[in-house]
């Protein structure tokens, strides 16, 4: 059997005898398609020296129109440390100690930059950002000592407008160095 395309330029499909469509294709995945094709994709890197116990060592808010969703976290430490990421916290981000973060934009020739705010720190520098509230912890851990994890968020975790995703560690004795991967992708859009 064989079905035409409906748009008269005679292009057909063939339907085997199971009523399958017979196709060559190409398959990527959505994140390698969102840094290709709209260069919105990122990479938020830290080094972090927290300030003390129960520290939010980094923060980061979306306040671009497009959901963020981010896809997972590389995380180093250099003891042990028990880290956990909340979403949605509330309430105004206060730089006690840290730094502005700008991310990577992971498309050498895209020149878009994240529509964002991001607070940690770098250089393994000092950081508690203060002025939080509220947020729901949905994943916490131990990292061993000078253990290395990648953690890949099997669902993702959006993050939508003016919406927050945060790392806190409990002990704030170690040293930690992490990547947020992210991209933003607007879910109506291929």
């Amino acid at each position: 059997m064989i079905i035409e395309d409906g748009t008269g330029r005679g292009h057909s499909a063939q339907i085997n005898d199971e009523n399958m469509v017979m196709t060559a294709s190409v398959v990527s995945t959505n994140e390698h398609h969102i840094n290709h094709k709209h260069g919105e994709a990122y990479n938020a890197l830290f080094a972090v020296n927290p300030d003390g116990a129960d520290d939010c060592i980094f923060y980061i808010k979306n306040q671009d129109d497009t959901d963020m969703c981010v896809e997972g976290i590389w995380l180093q430490t250099s003891a042990a440390e028990e880290v956990y990421f909340k979403i949605g916290d509330t309430g105004t981000a206060v730089k006690t100690n840290g730094a502005d973060i700008t991310p990577v934009n992971l498309n050498a020739g895209s020149g878009k930059t994240a529509d964002i705010l991001c607070y940690s720190n770098t250089l393994d520098g000092a950081v508690d950002i203060t002025g939080l509230s509220g947020g729901n912890t949905f994943q916490k851990f131990w990292l061993t000592n000078a253990d290395t994890q990648l953690f890949n968020f099997e669902q993702d975790i959006i993050v939508p407008k003016n919406q927050t995703f945060t790392i806190y560690c409990v002990g704030g004795d170690t040293l930690i160095r992490g990547t947020v991967i992210f991209n933003f992708h607007d879910a109506t859009i291929g």
